[in-house]
């Protein structure tokens, strides 16, 4: 959608207003200004330049204060229109500030904001819309906007913990590959050369090793290759709906990572439930919106069978249970909570354990990890040493026998 930059005059007062907004066409600004009484004197229109797209992206933290911030306003009495207009002017992304005004022009045309928050889903989560609906209708919108600050906050935090304790492997792992790829193609064929023309008898592990540059050296593009299509499968399991899809399920089977890919995916869940349950949003509704934010395709697929129980009238127990994807410890916490009336407190409690262990994963990866690489790395390089000595050890032994 286009960007206008324009002025506009206030005919009572003479004074030259000066702003910018996202609008579909030239009439469409026209009108928003005549509704406000405003007179419009000059425009441009400024297209969205590609790597804005990547540049000004909205984090969760910001959508997190944006919502924290209009929470305050409101309990402070401050006007709905007024709050956003405030926050328009005092927001630093450009990207989040188009949105809000955005929002601001569609409350001033008539529209409720949880409909204003839907028309603006490329920057509004579904749940934000939820509760923000609720609020609305129950009156409460201060109370479920800190909610959805709070609960923006507490996603962020599972994000940012999986990330560490995915990247950190994989950047071990990369720095060890290197380091292994500088010596096989530049270091070992100078050493190896030198041995030739030393003329003595090379015992078994420099022949091997030998053999072993020399293929790497000689036929290079077949690692090359792998590599580039590591990559590749990596930004198709990044990008594609069905990539993310085997990609979760593949990481679901390592070792370890498992562990991390699936107390990220239950904190994600219990953390939604529970926050849409306290909201006051019923169960079969809040598994839809829960699938359409955490927008995974390897959960849709336990999402769908969950909804299908649901419909049937079993209950959330016996839903996650046909699953197959839910441990015991966690039916039996769902079916307490079921049973005793308090889902809402079971929820938030399995939520906040999954957290706390994911938390402790990420602090103890390093600790479990660096062991088991340095063994890796120690045999690897025990193995290339024990062929370089070998031919220097023969060499000294002629010499000593002259």
């Amino acid at each position: 959608m286009p960007e206008f930059v324009y002025e506009a005059l206030e005919p009572h007062t003479g004074r030259v207003v000066k702003e910018r907004g996202e609008f579909q066409d030239v009439l469409e600004l026209f009108r928003h200004l005549r509704a406000k009484g405003l007179v419009l004197v000059n425009y441009k229109v400024r297209q969205q330049r590609f790597w804005e797209k990547f540049a000004y992206r909205v984090s969760r933290r910001e959508l997190a204060e944006f919502c924290q911030n209009l929470a305050f306003m409101i309990r402070g009495g401050v006007p709905l229109v007024q709050a956003l207009s405030d926050l328009a002017r005092a927001t630093e992304n450009p990207r989040l500030a188009a949105a809000i005004r955005r929002l601001m022009r569609d409350v001033e045309a008539g529209y409720s904001f949880s409909e204003s928050i839907r028309s603006g889903r490329r920057i509004f989560s579904p749940i934000i819309e939820a509760l923000v609906y609720v609020g609305e209708e129950t009156g409460r919108l201060e109370e479920t906007l800190e909610a959805a600050a709070e609960h923006l906050l507490k996603v962020e935090e599972i994000v940012s913990n999986t990330k560490r304790a995915l990247i950190y492997p994989a950047f071990l792992f990369s720095m060890m590959s290197f380091a292994l790829g500088f010596w096989i193609f530049f270091v070992l064929p100078k050493v190896i050369e030198l041995f030739k023309s030393m003329n003595v008898n090379l015992p078994a592990p420099t022949r091997f090793l030998i053999a072993f540059v020399k293929f790497c050296t000689t036929y290079w593009y077949y690692p090359a290759f792998l590599a580039i299509l590591f990559v590749f499968l990596a930004l198709l399991a990044a990008k594609t709906k069905r990539g993310r899809f085997w990609a979760t399920k593949v990481l679901l089977r390592v070792p370890l990572l498992r562990t991390i890919v699936r107390c990220s995916l239950m904190a994600f869940f219990f953390e939604y439930t529970g926050l849409l349950l306290q909201a006051g949003i019923d169960l079969f509704k809040s598994v839809e919106i829960m699938q359409k934010s955490m927008n995974s395709p390897f959960m849709d697929a336990i999402f769908e069978k969950i909804k299908a129980r649901l419909r049937e009238g079993f209950s959330l127990t016996e839903a996650c249970e046909s699953t197959t994807f839910f441990n015991p410890l966690e039916l039996r916490m769902i079916r307490i909570g079921e049973e005793s009336g308090r889902l809402v407190e079971q929820m938030r409690y399995l939520a906040e354990y999954y957290y706390q262990s994911l938390e402790r994963l990420v602090q103890s990866l390093s600790k479990v990890l660096e062991p088991v690489l340095l063994m890796v790395a120690g045999v690897i390089f025990l193995i290339m040493a024990l062929a370089l000595i070998g031919p220097i050890y023969e060499l000294i032994s002629q010499i000593g026998r002259m």
